[in-house]
Order: C-alpha cells, then sequence, then structure tokens
C-alpha cells in the first residue's frame, strides 16, 4: 500500500483555498463535565457543504487529467459526498452525475442539484451500496470518471487536513473519536495524527445497524454485513473500502458502536447545549464518549463531529421524542361535565402549577360520550418527571385522568 506522506497532506490543505473552511476545534465544557474529560468538537458540520466531504472529493477531482475531466464524473453517495463531488465539479466546469439511494434524505438530494448546474442525480436502489453498483455500471456504459467516495487515495490524503487542522489547534490532545462508514475520514486522520504522533489514540466509532469495518477486522477480511435501517444514513455501509481496511487496521486503536437511541439523544443534547446542529453520522462519535464506550478519563478528546446535513423531518421526531423521553411532554384525557367552567378549573389547575400548554382537543359529539359530558385531551409543557407527577397529583383530586401514549 502507497505510504501517505505528512508533507503531502499538509500541501493539500494548503491547495484548498478559500473553498474549504479551516473548521473551528471548539472545548466544551458541558460534555467536558458529564463525561470527566476534556472534550473539543471539531466542527466540520459547518464545512462546505455540510460535511468534511469536499475535502477529499476537491482533492480527487483536483488531481484528475483533463482527459479524465472532460469525460465527466460519476460517484455513489448516501448524500454528503455527492453534494461535495457536485461542488468541486462545478467549481472545475466539469459535468457531475451522482447516484444516490431512493430513500436519500430529500435536502441532501436538492443540494446536490444546487451545487453543479450541469450535474445529474439518479435515485437508485434502497442502500449506499445499491447506487455504488449502479454508478460503477454506468461510468463503465458512459465512460464517466469514477469517484469513490472513500476507498480513494487522494480522497483519503483529502479528509486527512481534517487532522492537520486539529494537530494545529490541538497539539496535546490524547484521543480522537471518528464515525465509521466506509472508512475514508478516520483514515485519512489516523494516517496523518499516527505520524506525527503516534500515542494519540483513534476510536472508530460505527452503528449498531451498519458495522461492517467492525465485522471486517474480526474476521481479518473484507466482510460484507446487511445494513439495517439507521438515522446514521451517513455511515451506513454494507462493505468497507479494501484501501481503508488496511489503514485503519495499521492505525485505528479500537472501534465502538453506538444505538440510534444514543444518537438522537447526542443529537438534541448538541441543539440545547452547543447551539448545533448535526445529523447522525456527525453525532455518533459524540454518543460514544457520552455513554462511556471506551473507559476513559481526565483526557483530552477530540470529537468529530462529521456532518451537519439532518433533514426537517427527522429533527422533529428527535426533539419530540427527546423532550417526552426527558419529561418535558405530558398528553392526558378526561371527561368532564359539559357546563360551563369545568374546563376553566383544568387550565387553572395547570397554570397554577406552572405547565404550558401546547394543544387541547375538547370533543362532546363523540357517540361514546354521554348527553351531558365531554372528553378533553390535552398536551402540556413540563419541566421534568417530577413536574409531571406534581401536576397529575393536583388534577387528580378532582379529575380522573387517563395517561395517553405520544
Amino acid at each position: 500500500m502507497e505510504k501517505i506522506s505528512v508533507e503531502e497532506i499538509i500541501n493539500i490543505r494548503k491547495s484548498f483555498g478559500d473553498l474549504v473552511h479551516y473548521t473551528p476545534l471548539n472545548k466544551s465544557h458541558t460534555f467536558s463535565r458529564l463525561c470527566g474529560n476534556e472534550i473539543f468538537l471539531k466542527y466540520e458540520n459547518i464545512q462546505r457543504t455540510g460535511s468534511f466531504k469536499i475535502r477529499g472529493a476537491y482533492n480527487k477531482i483536483l488531481k484528475l487529467s483533463d482527459e479524465e475531466r472532460t469525460r465527466g464524473i460519476i460517484t455513489a453517495s448516501a448524500g454528503n459526498h455527492g453534494q461535495a463531488v457536485a461542488l468541486a465539479a462545478q467549481r472545475f466546469n466539469i459535468k457531475s452525475t451522482v447516484i444516490v439511494p431512493e430513500g436519500a434524505p430529500i435536502v441532501k438530494i436538492e443540494a446536490i442539484k444546487n451545487y453543479n448546474p450541469r450535474g445529474n442525480v439518479v435515485e437508485f436502489g434502497l442502500t449506499y451500496d445499491d447506487a455504488y453498483q449502479e454508478a460503477l455500471k454506468l461510468s463503465k456504459k458512459n465512460k464517466l470518471t469514477f469517484i469513490h467516495a472513500y476507498d480513494d487515495l487522494d480522497v483519503i490524503k483529502g479528509q486527512g487536513t481534517v487532522g492537520v487542522e486539529i494537530m494545529e489547534q490541538l497539539p496535546d490532545l490524547d484521543c480522537i473519536f471518528c464515525p465509521i462508514g466506509g472508512g475514508g475520514l478516520i483514515s485519512g486522520i489516523s494516517a496523518y495524527c499516527k505520524k506525527v504522533n503516534p500515542s494519540i489514540k483513534i476510536i472508530g466509532v460505527e452503528s449498531e445497524n451498519a458495522q461492517s469495518m467492525l465485522g471486517s477486522l474480526k474476521n481479518n477480511k473484507i466482510t460484507v454485513l446487511a445494513s439495517n435501517p439507521t438515522i446514521c444514513d451517513g455511515i451506513a455501509v454494507k462493505e468497507p473500502g479494501k484501501i481503508t481496511f488496511e489503514i485503519i487496521n495499521a492505525n485505528v486503536d479500537d472501534i465502538v458502536l453506538v444505538s440510534d437511541e444514543e444518537v438522537a439523544n447526542s443529537i438534541l443534547l448538541l441543539m440545547e447545549r452547543a447551539k448545533t446542529f448535526v445529523e447522525g453520522a456527525g453525532a455518533a462519535a459524540l454518543a460514544a464518549v457520552l455513554n462511556n464506550k471506551v473507559q476513559i478519563k481526565d483526557k483530552k478528546i477530540v470529537v468529530i463531529l462529521s456532518g451537519g446535513n439532518l433533514t426537517p423531518n427527522l429533527i422533529n421526531r428527535i426533539i419530540s421524542k427527546g423532550l417526552i423521553k426527558e419529561g418535558r411532554l405530558l398528553k392526558f384525557k378526561l371527561t368532564i361535565p359539559d357546563t360551563p367552567g369545568e374546563l376553566l378549573k383544568i387550565l387553572n389547575i395547570i397554570a397554577s402549577e406552572r405547565g404550558n400548554i401546547v394543544t387541547i382537543i375538547h370533543d362532546r359529539e363523540r357517540l361514546e360520550l354521554e348527553y351531558q359530558k365531554s372528553e378533553v385531551i390535552i398536551e402540556i409543557e413540563t419541566r421534568h418527571f417530577d413536574h409531571i407527577n406534581q401536576i397529575i397529583s393536583k388534577l387528580e383530586k378532582e379529575f380522573k385522568i387517563e395517561l395517553l401514549a405520544f
């Protein structure tokens, strides 16, 4: 395998000019307190195109010959790599084709279209791997230059520029947590950082529902594993790269798994505490740290927030479920006499206990109701579970309540 030199990756970083942001690395006092380490967040979620992918895509397209560019380029992507290829292709006035799974987030598909007026987006298959096979087929059929999302040395070296910035921003760090899909990002970072400081620990993070790299390392060979649905769509890969497998096997100290529930909680925490917007794959590394997947204390840890392209629909579900799990939403039903003032009694109790009403449904027409009764369904904002119990206790002194699931 070709060696990756420190000097080359530094020079690649210099070649980016104003296209690629030098992203912040900031200490989070909240997350540091929660896990007993000094936690530094690397904000690749605010990178151009919303993820680190522009680094590798631009470097790869920069290295293409004139003949390769003239033919046009094609790639497969879950969304983020496609956006990066489209933007880099636009910079060089190259026609691009991006194959995405049919279930790819709409926000990512629309972004790909907008980045390159000469670009084309094709939805094919249910997974990234389906899209990848279709892209390979079309590449051969139409003689297009194929740009791999991760298993390419120029792409990997481009992603390694994240490591250049980290080492400049925090030279005395102890550990880096990085998400793994196909492995391009962690390969570039680990290849660079381990050469600069071999004592740095590199921890990879995969979704429980897409653990092909961990499975391959356990089997000591590339292994294709089924990828189940996950909110970490950006790292849902069935088969890791051959080049990335070798680099990760040589440089990465451990790989851990996180659940969708742990990732969703981390996304919500990042919105609330860090005021930052991160997609599932982008929050995976923080989820591993907050859930103590590796026993580390009193160390300087860098957490890669690899992407921020989260769809509004998924945000809504994550926020709603997160509030329910933390006891910050309450929904209940009660039947009351259909007379003036009865509903006001309920509202006064809620107000006196500092509950905040979100919705009220007042129904007197349902066939099952007695003629002098009405049914009320109320959803309120609460502070925590003790606050919920306080409100319920007060209401139950006068009314019979049925708690409802959301």
